[in-house]
């Protein structure tokens, strides 16, 4: 999973000048990252994200994604085409049913230490091994494998011995082949995973070199897990071995983190930026990249319209500002189901107020009411042009391309198919169509959801990280929005407060009691592979990542479903069904998809979730080589800065456009 947290112009701009910036939920806190060159071969970040763990296997945020991709490699890549390319598996193959995947490994690819020693050989079983781990310290992403790899599920559950091991679906072959067997079905079939190449470009998947592993620790020993003595993985420069195209070698929170080219990596000759250095910025400023731009110290910056003098800036660059592409990230409003902590609160003193507000979130109409009353575009035009705003506009949870059918039908399309049939509506939901902002809808379900027992006015707490200048401003165009398209009768308490204490509560959080809010605009979600499955199940009742944001559990230790009644009544329940009826078909891909359409349509219909924009998409101006590092929809591969050039001049709008021509006439 890639879990981001509000969408900044920050990733964009580290990401937008060679591809789509996707991925899971980035941390609040800065309004753009930009990137500086203090050499050729030298590249400087300023950005609000910082890792948070170095467990690669273990993690699930973006914000940890961006370092650690570029220090440990998997089994499979992406090119700057999209296309999948061995990374550590120089060969890979399928049986017919797709059901055994074996993967060949590259010879003589090393471990590396924190200082650049050679420590090891990467073999087969290191992928055994880091597969074990993940499991056996709870990993942010092992719903991923459930249901997937054979066994796994159960592993979960067992008591981690190794009889219980040996009954899970990974083996080394040999030293250099490693081979997965998927699950099986309720007659004990091997089920087909077609997809499962794409799954391998994602962290919980990459190798752990056992004897490293286990000298950090007694609790670091397979079989015996304890987060409390294992010190693999922490934010400690040797806490991990590298064997990816950098090496960590300064990592101070709230100041930077330096990457620097391992010399010992297999594919070194297309790794061109010898350092790269990630520098804190708390965004308080939001002219300090056009400046830092200006000053020949970042090589991009962003322009953005909420600027006074933003007219004068797209003057003196109009031949150079272009827009950063489309992605496949999902962000939307997170409703809390479930509130059980009030200190971060602008009216939860009053506990009728609290009740109502509680049952009013449970109310279908009152969700529909909220989102027909949210103005999306004038939320994104808020540090971006209405143009590109109204572009960035997504009203389905996936992304366009999650399965394209034989016919060359697109995912979005079957969604609204199945959306529109579903409801009797004829509503256009494809991206940059602001599909249900609506004011005489609004108070129409307002006058329903008065009918079902419900107060009004309600309010609703939403944290904002007051650090941030556009997410203040978006945050009061939302409160704008909703309260002038209801008449005042839903009312978005603005409940400020610094970074770390939103990121806390909106994004490192792991315990729905934690979940200190009404609704959230803060996390994001972006494909782990190439299947709509990787959106599907986040919202799963029973393995769903984003139970938690919602406040909600997921099962109990006797397997017994949390919060059973609430999910009944907001239809998460019906929406499992739909989700495991689609996952059970692997025998045609066209049924599969059309059926994971149906439950995609159902949650907009339900709007129990309300997507409403893909990451934050920006203007530019660069000195980055178009198209130069690698893109992928899913998957560890665009955080990479492997392939990354810059060049002396300005990228000119024109070439960008010919180059972007050039780059889809070659996917």
């Amino acid at each position: 999973m890639k879990k981001l947290l509000v969408a900044l112009l920050a990733l964009v701009l580290i990401v937008g000048c060679s591809s789509p910036s996707t991925g899971g939920t980035e941390p609040a806190g800065t309004d753009g990252t930009s990137e500086l060159t203090t050499a050729s071969k030298e590249l400087t970040v300023a950005t609000n994200r910082e890792v948070s763990s170095l467990d690669y296997v273990t993690t699930a945020l973006t914000s940890d994604h961006e370092i650690n991709a570029n220090l440990v490699d998997g089994l499979l890549e992406n090119d700057a085409n999209t296309k999948l390319v061995g990374a550590l598996a120089e060969s890979w193959s399928a049986n017919e049913d797709k059901s055994v995947w074996t993967f060949n490994l590259r010879p003589d690819v090393k471990w590396v230490t924190a200082t650049g020693e050679e420590y090891a050989t990467v073999t087969a079983d290191d992928f055994v091994t880091g597969l074990r781990h993940g499991a056996e310290f709870e990993s942010g992403t092992s719903w991923l494998l459930q249901g997937v790899i054979d066994g796994y599920s159960e592993y979960l559950a067992s008591d981690f011995s190794d009889e219980a091991w040996e009954k899970v679906g990974v083996k080394a072959v040999d030293e250099l082949t490693v081979e997965y067997t998927m699950a099986k079905d309720e007659e004990g079939n091997p089920i087909s995973v077609p997809y499962f190449d794409s799954m391998t470009t994602y962290a919980v998947l990459y190798p752990v070199n056992r004897q490293f592993l286990e000298s950090k620790g007694e609790g670091c020993k397979l079989g015996s897990p304890d987060k409390e003595t294992c010190e693999f993985g922490t934010v400690a420069l040797d806490s991990i071995l590298y064997n990816g195209g950098y090496i960590l070698t300064v990592n101070d929170a709230k100041s930077q983190a330096v990457l620097t080219k391992n010399e010992s990596y297999w594919d070194a000759e297309n790794v061109f930026l010898e350092k790269v250095t990630r520098i804190y910025d708390g965004g308080e400023d939001p002219y300090s990249t056009i400046k830092g731009f200006e000053q020949g110290v970042y090589p991009q910056a962003g322009l953005l319209t909420s600027w006074e003098d933003y007219d004068t800036y797209l003057e003196k660059y109009k031949d150079y500002a272009y827009y950063s592409l489309p992605n496949a990230v999902v962000f939307g409003v997170v409703f809390n189901y479930n509130r059980q902590v009030f200190n971060e609160t602008n009216y939860a003193t009053d506990e009728a107020l609290k009740e109502n507000t509680i049952n009013a979130i449970r109310n279908e109409n009152f969700r529909k009411a909220l989102r027909a009353a949210y103005d999306i575009v004038a939320y994104l035009s808020i540090g971006a042009p209405e143009e590109l705003a109204t572009q960035s506009v997504r009203n389905i949870n996936n992304f366009p391309e999650a399965g394209t059918q034989s016919d060359g039908t697109l995912y979005h399309e079957a969604v609204n198919l199945a959306y529109n049939e579903a409801t009797g509506e004829n509503r256009d939901l494809s991206d940059g169509v602001d599909a249900f902002l609506n004011k005489e809808e609004a108070l129409a379900y307002i006058e329903a959801a008065k009918e079902e027992g419900i107060q009004f006015p309600v309010h609703l707490d939403m944290l904002v990280n007051e650090t941030s200048d556009t997410q203040t401003k978006r945050a009061n165009s939302f409160k704008k929005s909703v309260e002038d398209n209801t008449d005042g009768q839903i009312i978005i308490e603005l409940v400020l407060r610094d970074t770390d204490t939103v990121n806390n509560i909106a994004y490192y959080n792991n315990d729905p009691a934690a979940a200190d809010y009404d609704i959230s605009t803060y996390t994001g979600w972006g494909p782990d592979y190439a299947d709509p499955k990787t959106f599907v199940d986040i919202y799963s009742p029973i393995t769903g990542y984003y139970m938690t944001s919602m406040g909600l559990g997921t099962v109990d230790l006797d397997g017994n479903v949390e919060d059973l009644e609430i999910k009944e009544a907001i239809g998460l329940m019906e929406y499992e069904k739909l989700y495991r009826a689609a996952d059970a078909i692997v025998d045609d891909m066209d049924a599969r998809y059309q059926a994971f359409a149906l439950a995609d349509a159902y949650l907009i219909e339900r709007a129990f979730y309300i997507p409403t924009s893909q990451q934050t998409r920006s203007q530019v101006v660069s000195k980055y080589v178009p198209f130069s590092r690698p893109y992928a929809p899913y998957g560890m591969s665009e955080y990479k800065y492997k392939g990354l050039r810059l060049q002396e001049d300005m990228v000119t709008a024109e070439q960008y456009e010919e180059a972007y021509q050039k780059w889809l006439d070659s996917k």
